[in-house]
């Protein structure tokens, strides 16, 4: 489906809060998604890569506001995947590289397109995170398990105000299972609770399916326009302590 016009979205402004603790991961994680995102637009003049229809989820305050405003339907698909024995964890990647595989090579094809290469050998073993000591500013690492085995995994950034979805994949054996669901929402629980995350997004809106759209809104995601701000928090406060020696 094409992008409808960018002009209907409504609008927001999301700050990645560049800066704001002495972690270096806060000043380079804001600045990877800032250049990534207000990158030349490929089809749209004017607007950067990823500020026109990107698929966002507002977050409440709570995740239990989230959870009572998600709909019936996606808390039923959770409420399926725990009954079945499924569980969300934060993982150790390397403990999982089988079951990545697995999960990688469970479908041929996703979202209509033939898996690429990289998801068709084995991967090797991911290097260790950083010690992080800004809850902003990190890469997150979680999956659904049962008995053992992994059958659903994403990489979070969570950078600023926002989380993003980087890799999301399940294993295509277990989807009816809801364990895709579960992984959202339980997700979403995490970074809430250490972060304060206000918006989370899932890539553009209209890339993939309609399947994919399907699950999308049904979990809370909607097309915006955003407004990418580095929010340079060292800046500002470089420049309220000049402000304040001068007085």
């Amino acid at each position: 489906m094409a992008t409808p016009d960018p002009s209907s979205f409504p609008e927001l402004a999301i700050s990645f809060a560049r800066g704001d603790s002495a972690d270096r991961y806060c000043v380079q994680y804001a600045d990877m998604l800032y250049e990534k995102f207000t990158a030349p637009h490929p089809r749209l003049e004017g607007f950067g890569a990823y500020e026109a229809g990107a698929s966002i989820l507002l977050l409440p305050d709570s995740y239990e506001q989230y959870w009572d405003e998600v709909g019936y339907s996606a808390r039923r698909k959770v409420r399926r995947a725990l009954k079945e024995g499924y569980a969300h964890q934060e993982i150790d990647r390397n403990g999982y590289l089988d079951d990545i595989f697995d999960i990688n090579t469970s479908m041929s094809h996703r979202q209509g397109r033939e898996m690429t290469e990289s998801y068709q050998t084995r991967p090797d073993p991911y290097g260790k995170l950083p010690a992080y000591t800004c809850p902003r500013h990190r890469l997150l690492t979680f999956g659904v398990v049962r008995d053992g085995h992994l059958y659903a995994y994403t990489w979070v950034y969570q950078v600023g105000e926002m989380c993003l979805f980087s890799t999301i994949l399940g294993h295509g054996d277990h989807l009816n299972a809801g364990i895709m669901y579960l992984l959202i929402a339980e997700t979403l629980q995490a970074v809430v609770a250490a972060a304060g995350t206000r918006y989370a997004m899932y890539n553009m809106h209209y890339s993939g399916t309609e399947g994919l759209r399907y699950f999308k809104e049904k979990m809370g995601f909607q097309p915006y326009r955003v407004k990418w701000e580095r929010g340079d928090v060292t800046a500002a406060s470089t420049a309220t302590a000049a402000n304040d020696r001068s007085e």
